[in-house]
This record gives C-alpha cells, sequence and structure tokens, in this order.
C-alpha cells in the first residue's frame, strides 16, 4: 500500500508554519544572546566572566558551558597566511557490525588515512587498513551476550586516533607545521556497556601523547555542530550571581533553543559576526568528560575548542567546531597555522569541507558490494575447513527477497511462492 500523500497536505503545511513561526523565535533570541555577549566583549571583562564561571563550580551548580581562555568572548581572530610547506594528516574509519543471523559472527574495522605534503609537489600518500575481530573475546560484553553497536564505535575511534598518532609520528620530520585532523570530536565518550573501557580510554590517551610528543597540531573537526557551550556561557552571566544554581542553569533562560552556530552566523550591517576564515575565541569545554580527561591525561589533554566560518567570503557563513587540546591552544602560531590550512581544505570542495576527510572517509568506506563480497570470502573459509553455514533462516530469507522479485499466490490449497519474471 502506498503513502496518500493527499492526505497529509495540509499537515505539511501545519508543519512548515510551524517551524516559520519557530524561526522566527529564534531569531529574537539570537538577537538577545549577541546583546548578552556585547556587554562583557571588553577584554577588562575575561576577569570577571572567569570569576562566575568559577562561581558556579564551586557551587557545584553543573554548568556545562565554555570558559574563556585568554582572548574577549566576542573576538575574532583571521588565519596565518598559508604556509608554503606542511604536513597535513587525517584518518577515519568505517564498521560492519556484527550479524547475529550470518554464517559467522564478526565485526570489521576499516580506517582510512591521507597525507598531504604541502609544497612538495607530490601526490597525497593514502593507505587503507581492515581489522577483522572474531575472537569471543572481541564479540561478548561482561554478560556474554553480543556486543553492541556502541562497543565497535568505542573501539572504531581508538583505532583512528591510534593511526594518526602512528602516520604523524612517521611523518613528524617532514614540513611544518604538522596538522594532525580527526573527523568528530576529541573528547572521547564511551556508553557504560563497554566492557574493555579502561583499556580503550589508556590507548586513547597513548595515542595523544604521541602526538604531544611530536608537538602535532591534533584537531577534531565538527562540521554540523549543535553544541550549546557559548549559549550556556551567555546565560550564565545574564542571571545573578546569587540565583546560580542548579535549577537556573538546567536552562538557558532568555536564549534557550539557541545553538552557538546561530550566534556566530549573526549578521550585523550585512557583516557576519565571524568573517569568512575567521575563529573565535578559544574556550574550555566545561563538562564531566572534559573534568575525566585533564584528571587522567594531565593538563595538556584538556580539550579546548574554538568556532570557524569555513565558507567562501561571497557566500552564507558555514559556521564548524574545532576541537584542539591545551597544547595546541597555548601555540597561537601553530592555531593560526591549523586554521589556515583547515580553511585551504575547504575551499577544495563544494561542500566547504576539508578535502583530506573527505577522502579519509572515501577510504574509510566498506561499499555494500564489498561487504557482500567479504560475506563471501568468509563463506568460502567456512567451507574450506568443512564447517556447515549456519546462516539463520531469517537472513536466508532476506537474501532471498533482495535476490529476486516474489510474490504470494494465496488462492487454491495454501500460499505458494512465485518468482516473477
Amino acid at each position: 500500500m502506498t503513502l496518500e500523500f493527499q492526505k497529509l497536505t495540509d499537515q505539511v503545511d501545519q508543519l512548515g508554519a510551524y517551524i516559520a513561526e519557530q524561526e522566527e523565535e529564534l531569531d529574537r533570541k539570537v538577537d538577545i544572546a549577541v546583546e548578552i555577549m556585547a556587554a562583557h566583549a571588553d577584554p577588562a571583562m575575561l576577569a570577571e566572566i572567569d570569576a562566575r564561571v568559577q562561581d558556579a563550580i564551586d557551587k557545584d551548580a553543573g554548568y556545562r558551558g565554555a570558559r574563556p581562555v585568554d582572548e574577549p568572548i566576542m573576538s575574532t581572530f583571521p588565519p596565518a597566511p598559508l604556509p608554503g610547506a606542511a604536513t597535513v594528516v587525517a584518518t577515519d574509519g568505517s564498521q560492519v557490525l556484527p550479524n547475529p543471523h550470518g554464517a559467522a559472527l564478526y565485526y570489521l574495522l576499516n580506517i582510512g588515512t591521507i597525507v598531504m605534503h604541502y609544497g612538495s609537489g607530490e601526490p597525497p600518500q593514502v593507505t587503507s587498513e581492515p581489522y577483522l575481530f572474531f575472537d569471543h573475546l572481541h564479540l561478548q560484553t561482561e554478560t556474554r551476550g553480543v556486543i553492541t553497536p556502541n562497543v565497535v564505535g568505542a573501539r572504531r575511534t581508538v583505532a583512528e586516533i591510534s593511526a594518526l598518532a602512528e602516520r604523524s609520528w612517521d611523518h613528524s620530520g617532514m614540513a611544518r607545521p604538522l596538522i594532525s585532523l580527526l573527523d568528530g570530536p576529541l573528547v572521547f565518550v564511551m556508553a557504560g556497556d563497554v566492557p574493555d573501557r579502561d583499556q580503550l580510554r589508556r590507548t586513547y590517551f597513548s595515542a595523544m601523547n604521541r602526538l604531544l610528543e611530536v608537538k602535532a597540531g591534533l584537531a577534531g573537526y565538527i562540521d554540523r555542530p549543535r553544541s550549546t557551550f557559548v549559549v550556556n556561557l551567555l546565560h550564565l552571566l545574564d542571571i545573578p550571581s546569587d540565583e546560580v544554581s542548579r535549577r537556573s542553569l538546567s536552562t538557558a533562560g532568555r536564549i534557550e533553543g539557541v545553538r552557538d552556530t546561530a550566534i556566530f552566523r549573526y549578521k550585523q550591517d550585512d557583516q557576519p559576526l565571524l568573517p569568512s576564515s575567521h575563529r573565535s575565541a578559544i574556550f574550555i569545554q566545561m563538562s564531566p568528560q572534559n573534568k575525566e580527561f585533564k584528571q587522567e591525561g594531565g593538563e595538556m589533554l584538556e580539550v579546548a575548542f574554538f568556532y570557524m566560518n569555513v565558507a567562501a567570503p561571497d557566500e552564507p557563513p558555514q559556521i564548524v567546531r574545532v576541537e584542539v587540546p591545551v597544547w595546541v591552544a597555548q601555540d597561537r602560531a601553530l592555531v593560526a597555522e591549523m586554521q589556515s590550512l583547515i580553511y585551504h581544505q575547504c575551499q577544495q570542495t563544494v561542500i566547504r569541507y576539508p578535502y583530506v576527510l573527505t577522502r579519509a572517509d572515501e577510504l574509510a568506506v566498506v561499499k555494500r558490494e564489498e561487504n557482500t563480497q567479504l560475506d563471501m570470502m568468509i563463506r568460502v573459509a567456512l567451507t574450506r575447513h568443512a564447517m556447515p553455514l549456519r546462516e539463520s533462516s531469517k537472513q536466508a530469507g532476506k537474501d532471498a527477497a533482495r535476490s529476486r522479485k516474489t510474490r504470494f499466490d494465496v488462492g487454491g490449497r495454501g500460499r505458494q511462492r512465485q518468482e516473477l519474471s
């Protein structure tokens, strides 16, 4: 039975009207947020802002906002000139999840890496490394159930940063700056069902420390951030100090619903708050996860961030968040060079996304036909070792249904499955 679109016409129109109304309300709140930011934009306000943040922390008020490092909160910074020589390394990963209905239980990680040498004239170096996991120690939870996508995702994240650290180390003697890019946040958060979480965290911190040793410009690139760290800071500054509590900080008050990107897309007199190629001030992310990073990994591994407009000058602002460890945030010359290289990378693609991350994703992704071929290889291996193919009836039915068109004839005695031409 097909979807009856004529019955949806009024509902779709109501949806459009609702979104338009919400957008108008959001614009009003963004105006308020920018007003609060402008009221605290003077460099002399930094000490007061820091004191307000510290007061919220001391009160254990559940503050989850930003903390300025040492730059005025409304300031913006242009990139350095594009370096004549530089090394940019990027990794990304993909996975094939365990299929309990397949012929064998396994999962696959595939890690793609690209190294670009600016100014050398050499083509990028690309690699793709697949890892097949089939041992029961890799596939079972602590209660002996099959691992979840959360577990595979956590292990993939660690494999990505480990590969990034290895390749960055290998090229640490090449042209500087050395910029090492990951797709996604640096703050590594795992679900509670990850059985080897402690080992994964140790491996993750080890990779970060290797990058610290070679003074790499490590960055996590978040393409469409939905975070509210700066919004939460502005809300904190908007309420009296004696009203700061878990209850008052549980929402963003007058600017509830606003995201950080809306603030940095803001235009006044047709000029964006964050011009093309510029970055915002650098902030520390005040979250329990980042606090654990600092406690377990050391002060240099605490994660800071800034927002950046990667759109071309004649395009609407495209705001991304870039996360960096403190060792990078402290080196403003390195940050400016990183900013320049990220912007240049984004101008190489129509979607304004770093070319190296696009390429790393292409190297990592496992296509459907490749997944099918891997399944066939596993079936052949099982047959070669005289093992029966224990594929479930459910999987066999799916495979049959997807391999040819069928219809069910309910006439006569019972149902007969007939192949259609």
